[in-house]
């Protein structure tokens, strides 16, 4: 499995990502086929180890697409100090397990680290990242 990311959406998550430092921040990749629309959320959690994206916001932005032909395609959140890896806690609370879990390492803010996962039933598994620029 692969995710394909379109142009300029990479860099929009960074940004997004280097703006709530040191916190974590949230946000959907969305599109028909292809991570096309990058949705910013809000971490409910307003922590710097954990994310919880608002509620009513997600719900929101769920049904959203479903009247647009859009579909979730990733769920993206930073790690402002660790790898691009899931933790434990990130394993253990993957609700959608058809979606890919984008996680961006701020651990060198200068140059973020970006991986892609599916989880399912507790188990990770690695998913190509194609960022097109």
């Amino acid at each position: 499995m692969k995710l394909v990311i379109a142009p300029g959406l990479l860099d929009r998550v960074f940004e997004h990502a280097r703006g709530h430092y040191p916190q974590e921040a949230c946000g959907l990749l969305v599109g028909r086929d292809s991570a096309d629309r990058f949705i910013p959320m809000t971490n409910a959690l307003a922590s710097s180890n954990a994310y919880e994206m608002d509620p009513a916001q997600l719900i929101a932005t769920l049904r959203d697409l479903r009247s647009s032909g859009e579909e979730l395609v990733a769920i993206y959140h930073s790690h402002p100090h660790g790898p691009a890896r899931p933790s434990r806690s990130d394993i253990e609370r993957a609700y959608y397990p058809e979606a890919v879990h984008f996680i961006v390492s701020l651990a060198d803010r200068e140059r973020p680290q970006a991986a892609a996962f599916r989880i399912v039933d507790g188990e990770v598994l690695d998913v190509e990242v194609h960022a097109i620029v």
